[in-house]
């Protein structure tokens, strides 16, 4: 597969195509020039291969988009960027009633190539007057074509498209997006493909190609499309089929491009971060009800950002922007197809009713999930007892001493609960039944009551008696006994040295340039760590049970992630093999799947190294625990400043952190812990 680039180095790439095809282009915006190259790096190299024609400006967007109509009605290309989308207010003049009313208000018409880039979108923690969406409020001005940056779309083939137009265009670009990759040679991942579709590849279609049944559309732009392809992929594992579709343009809208699609489709939701009233999602949804009606099994669903200003608390800013599980929700909430239905949802052969006598109940059995546990905890149960539930819906979360997983009912009927949350559970062993609704017999109390409908089985749960204190949480529990086998197992011996981080926090924010990736002290650790399993494989062995020595083929690097809710332990396998742009990659994404509780025990398994991050600020010193199957667990604290003498006796400062190594004893001595910190301090200092 094609190694797909970062979309800031897409877009970087074709501006630099632009300025190469065309010696009358210009770009114009605040600290475009090197070696800034613009507040996100969109800009890098430009006005180093084109010195006269890359101006950074005052700061006055204003200003910026006057002068760039003028050199337009001049016969020029001009590209403007706007530092944060939420400053396009302040050229809303300009745009409005001088740029785009001069392609037709001189008597003939006159070419206004101008493209104005607006960086939009939160989930980066910038507050409220940084992180919004308004598209809405440029839909509608004649002339004026708005398009957005996708991870599906090329970006000099969106560039081009806009400029085409002889017409001025603006390109909204979600900033959460930037260090984001691409998506290439039409797959998204294993079981969902891409294929362009209608003017231009205007549309792009994601969708399973081995899924049937009538699909629900979502129409997502930008950064919402990968909010809502994690929306669809969740929603095939509850049995739904779901496609996204991924404009390039926004405005005006392409409705051709969609009839095919319409026709088939069980229903249509648009999702855009903007707030809800006067939003682009109207725009489509008018458009789809005035000309494709007749295509159309209900109206057009919209799902917004809730109304409310964006903080900057990343938990009250997750709240506030639209998400995944909005999305997941509202699609959700369309009625089911019905499993017996032909294209257009007409009756087709159903299965035969069970009959009369037989006893029914489908268990629903806990599957081995962890080789290393013997039991587990049933987290909570997802759906009600007496509910009715549909195949492939997540009923239940088991917890493992390594992940939390979801259980899904195998067919659909009424969920009976024979296991209480909170209560431990053995793989192979059932924890419910689901029941056919024509076994459930009427309650003589509330209808659906399963305590009416059951009243013995209800008795048989029993209680138990109150005891003093309060139970741990069931995540704390696993902790609790990784650390106990931990203590119990392991004769835990450990070394710390001070390492001067200077030139590795520098390294960080360089190759945080170069690669657009998100890179810390983290990162450059881990691919350190990674680097030295060829000279210390000691360090990367686990020992077995009959106490054999069996050594790591590849460094797979555990990391620990504290989302408030438990501690998890992720793995970075085969870390050698990936630059440390890749690497910053999985890490966040890691982080991110910990956050929304989506780590799954194949994100967990083939730990050999553990990186345990202490860096809590104040923390010099932690000694971590090495969790059972690894050897050696590396802390990393919070930095701090010193001033040393140097080899001069003048005076310097520096940054160092106190690296802590925990190693277990039988496989490691501290002679071998000591030359490891050494040789990791000497990578960390170049």
């Amino acid at each position: 597969m094609t190694r797909a680039e970062r979309v800031s180095r897409n877009l970087n790439r074709a501006l630099h195509a632009l300025f190469a095809a065309d010696e009358r282009a210009w770009l114009l915006g605040e600290d475009v020039a090197d070696p800034y190259g613009g507040a996100f790096k969109v800009t890098q190299g430009l006005s180093t291969a084109y010195p006269d024609r890359v101006l950074s400006t005052p700061l006055s967007e204003n200003g910026i988009t006057g002068v760039a109509g003028g050199l337009a009605l001049c016969g020029d290309t001009v590209i403007v960027e706007i530092m944060f989308g939420d400053f396009a207010g302040l050229a809303f003049d300009p745009i409005l009633n001088l740029i785009t009313k001069s392609v037709a208000m001189y008597g003939e018409r006159t070419p206004m190539r101008v493209v104005i880039r607006c960086p939009v979108g939160g989930g980066r923690g910038y507050g409220a007057t940084h992180s919004q969406s308004p598209q809405k409020h440029f839909i509608g001005i004649p002339h004026l074509a708005l398009y957005e940056l996708s991870p599906l779309h090329d970006a000099a083939d969106v560039l081009a498209a806009a400029l085409r137009r002889d017409e001025p265009a603006m390109l909204f670009e979600d900033k959460i997006l930037y260090t984001r990759r691409r998506y290439v040679d039409g797959r998204v991942d294993d079981r969902l493909a891409f294929e362009l579709r209608g003017a231009d590849g205007n549309w792009a279609r994601v969708h399973d190609p081995d899924a049937t049944g009538s699909p629900t559309l979502v129409i997502a732009p930008g950064g919402v499309a990968n909010r809502a392809i994690a929306a669809a992929t969740r929603a095939a594992e509850r049995g739904r089929t779901v496609e996204v579709l991924v404009p390039a343009r926004l405005y005006p809208v392409d409705v051709d491009g969609l009839r095919d699609l319409l026709a088939g489709a069980h229903g249509v939701i648009v999702a855009e971060e903007s707030t809800a009233g006067g939003t682009w999602g109207s725009e489509v949804a008018a458009r789809l009800h005035a000309e494709a009606w007749p295509l159309l099994r209900g109206p057009v669903e919209l799902v917004s950002s809730a109304d409310r200003v964006i903080p900057s608390a990343p938990h009250l800013e997750q709240a506030v922007l639209l998400g995944t599980d909005a999305i997941l929700d509202r699609i959700m909430r369309l009625p089911a197809v019905p499993a017996a239905t032909g294209d257009r949802g007409g009756p087709t052969d159903a299965a035969p009713a069970t009959p009369a006598g037989v006893s029914p109940g489908v268990p629903v059995d806990v599957p081995r999930l962890n080789p290393n546990d013997d039991s587990y905890v049933l987290l909570e149960w997802l759906v009600a007892d007496g509910v009715t539930v549909e195949a492939g819906e997540p009923v239940a979360a088991v917890e493992t001493s390594k992940a939390i997983e979801e259980l899904a009912a195998t067919q659909a009927g009424v969920l009976r609960q024979d296991v209480a949350a909170g209560a431990d559970c053995a793989p192979g062993a059932p924890i419910g039944r689901i029941l056919p609704e024509s076994a459930v017999p009427a309650s003589v109390d509330t209808p659906g009551s399963p305590a009416a409908a059951y009243p013995e089985q209800v008795e048989a749960v029993g209680t138990r008696s109150a005891t003093p204190g309060r139970p741990l949480p069931p995540a704390q529990r696993r902790i609790a006994d990784v650390v106990s086998t931990s203590h119990r197992e392991i004769p835990v011996a450990f070394t710390a040295v001070r390492v001067d981080v200077t030139a590795a926090l520098a390294y960080a924010r360089r190759a945080a340039d170069q690669t657009g990736a998100t890179v810390g002290l983290t990162e450059v650790v881990i691919a350190a760590v990674a680097a030295l399993h060829e000279r210390f494989g000691a360090l990367y062995a686990r020992l077995t049970g009959d106490g054999l020595v069996v050594d790591a083929e590849a460094p797979s690097i555990g990391l620990t992630v504290d989302v408030g809710t438990g501690l998890f332990l992720p793995v970075i396998r085969d870390a050698a093999g990936l630059d440390l742009g890749d690497l910053a990659d999985a890490v966040v994404a890691l982080r991110m799947k910990a956050l929304r509780g989506r780590l799954r025990e194949e994100d967990m398994a083939g730990m050999n190294f553990l990186v345990a991050l202490n860096d809590t600020p104040g923390v010099t010193v932690a000694r971590p625990i090495i969790p059972p199957g690894v050897t050696c667990a590396l802390s990393v604290p919070d930095v701090h400043r010193e001033v040393v003498l140097d080899g001069d006796g003048g005076v310097r400062e520096r940054t160092v952190a106190d690296l802590g190594l925990a190693y277990d004893h039988r496989l490691v001595n501290g002679a071998q812990a000591g030359a490891y910190l050494a040789a990791l301090g000497e990578v960390l200092q170049r």
